[in-house]
């Protein structure tokens, strides 16, 4: 690794380590702990059990009323799907790729507290790197420095392309989260991403520049396409910036000129409330 990555690696793990306070994997846990219930025993009914947790054929047998019990599925496997297109090394103040790989390295460290299974898909429009999951500390890592040491050989974004081999790879139910500017010219990501939710817990973490958002530039500018290399030169005007409507996902959107952990904190949070909800 170069002077130059591990000079950002020590950047990236001093922030993310002020982060990774109780409270931060705390929320974590609770938000993702547990995607289902593995049966465990069974036992006699007690007065107040939900009949419909009966089990007819036991009772049967035993001739008085038994009732089956659960343990949750602790163990949960984590998918992290990286943008490393051109687009993402746009930037004010900070570039938009130096912030995914910020939010990637808490990602992977929170999954390493709670012993989650990690697997990573480096993609721009095609897949560059794909690491099956594993857990532990030495796992996590290896997959830093892997990301780290990523050099695209593409500078063009298809997030449909990374959508389309993570169905095909990931058979069983996983948290995957999308972590992209999702600048994408082929807007039909936003259907495959619908079909990947229908198996998997689908979260989009969409990382932007302000200027992307409020372009305040006036008359004739140069403009350069950071995937295709084009130079050109436009009539600028003030405008607000169009992005792809992720708001049916429940994305997490993060700012390059602000903290990461404000609105990751707040997803948990509201995660959770909802969760309560539910039950």
């Amino acid at each position: 690794m170069d002077s130059t990555a591990l000079a950002l690696l020590r950047k990236i793990r001093l922030a993310t380590g002020r982060k990774l306070n109780t409270l931060f994997a705390g929320e974590y846990h609770s938000a993702f702990k547990g995607h289902g219930l593995v049966f465990d025993s069974v036992r006699e009914y007690q007065y107040g059990d939900d009949i419909r947790s009966i089990d007819w054929n036991v009772s049967a047998r035993m001739r008085n009323l038994f009732v089956k019990q659960y343990i949750e599925e602790r163990e949960l496997s984590v998918v992290l799907m990286i943008d490393m297109s051109g687009s993402t090394e746009f930037g004010g103040c900070m570039r938009k790729r130096d912030c995914i790989l910020e939010v990637a390295v808490l990602f992977l460290n929170l999954a390493q507290i709670h012993h989650d299974r990690v697997s990573v898909c480096i993609f721009t429009d095609k897949v560059e790197t794909f690491i099956r999951p594993k857990k532990g500390r030495k796992f996590v890592l290896k997959v830093i420095d892997e990301i780290l040491k990523c050099s695209p050989r593409s500078r063009k974004t298809s997030i449909s392309a990374a959508v389309d081999f993570i169905r095909g790879v990931m058979k069983k139910r996983s948290i995957i989260f999308i972590i992209s500017d999702f600048l994408d010219p082929d807007e039909g990501f936003l259907l495959k991403m619908r079909h990947l939710s229908r198996t998997h817990d689908l979260i989009p973490v969409q990382v932007f520049d302000p200027l992307e958002r409020e372009m305040r530039l006036f008359g004739l500018v140069e403009f350069v396409d950071l995937e295709s290399g084009e130079v050109f030169l436009t009539d600028a005007v003030p405008e607000a910036g169009t992005f792809p409507m992720l708001s049916e996902f429940n994305p997490i959107y993060l700012n390059t000129s602000k903290p990461i952990e404000v609105p990751i904190l707040s997803f948990f949070e509201k995660r959770n409330r909802t969760k309560l909800i539910r039950t």
